[in-house]
């Protein structure tokens, strides 16, 4: 089937941290540029931590153009690793107390072209992004087969899920002890995975799709994945989560002042 398909029985939950004017009107500028895409979504989701009293600018914004999507205001901001593990629970258990079936989880940064709408998958209950670096090209001997084998990191800004298939998406009790933990840890530099092995927003979308035995399909297969594969080697970009690169019309666009690599199965 096309992605397209999934698309439309799929609700879109985002997520993002607003802490001044120009968040939000970035935030505005995003969502116009996604905005042939978002509209054939059932439903949409936002929820959002804040660094100021923007709670209602941003309502505003996302009524505007979605009179009838669900807005969701985190009652905390525990910063940017714990505050999105947060965010991404607070979408996750809206879809489990709502008897949402599917959701597709997206992120405020990241860019949507309707030619995602041809992208063929087959039967899953998760559709994801595998996120690597150079390093993991390394580790794993420059060969992709073995890659794909031995490493499984799901990207957490646009995947698909069968939330019917599962129990929760990370545990709660974890979260808070782990946030503890870390306020205890001289001089932290807001890296948990430093201190804490596993610790990952992918770790946890990872377990939770091995913990309930998901069939999986990787969004990015055959030549595709190939050229990022390819060009993450050739160019050694360190980072694994894919930031600023365009792939078949998917982009979580971090960083909109600086230069962007685009690769497509027409390219």
């Amino acid at each position: 089937m096309s992605l397209k398909q999934l698309i439309n029985k799929s609700t879109y939950g985002t997520i993002g941290y607003i802490s001044s004017e120009d968040d939000l009107t970035r935030m505005e500028q995003y969502l116009l540029y996604n905005l042939e895409v978002l509209k054939e979504f059932e439903h949409i989701i936002v929820a959002t931590n804040y660094g100021g009293d923007f709670k209602e600018q941003n309502s505003l914004i996302w009524n505007k153009y979605f009179p009838n999507c669900t807005i969701i205001d985190s009652p905390v901001n525990r910063g940017h690793n714990f505050g999105t593990a947060d965010l991404d629970n607070l979408i996750f258990d809206y879809c489990k107390g709502n008897n949402i079936e599917w959701l597709c989880k997206g992120a405020n940064d990241v860019l949507l072209q309707t030619k995602i709408f041809d992208i063929k998958v087959k039967e899953a209950d998760f559709y994801y992004m595998n996120g690597f670096s150079f390093e993991t090209i390394y580790r794993n001997k420059f060969d992709l087969l073995e890659l794909d084998k031995n490493h499984f990191t799901p990207q957490t800004n646009f995947y698909f899920i069968n939330v019917n298939k599962t129990d929760y998406l990370t545990n709660k009790e974890y979260l808070s002890e782990t946030y503890s933990f870390t306020k205890t840890i001289p001089n932290y530099n807001n890296k948990p995975w430093e201190y804490i092995p596993n610790w990952s927003c992918e770790n946890f979308l990872a377990e939770c799709v091995k913990r309930n035995d998901l069939p999986k399909h990787h969004i990015l297969h055959g030549e595709l994945y190939k050229k990022l594969f390819d060009l993450i080697s050739t160019n050694k970009i360190g980072d694994p989560s894919h930031k600023n690169i365009i792939i078949q019309g998917i982009c979580h666009f971090q960083f909109p002042n600086e230069p962007t690599f685009e690769i497509d199965l027409d390219i």
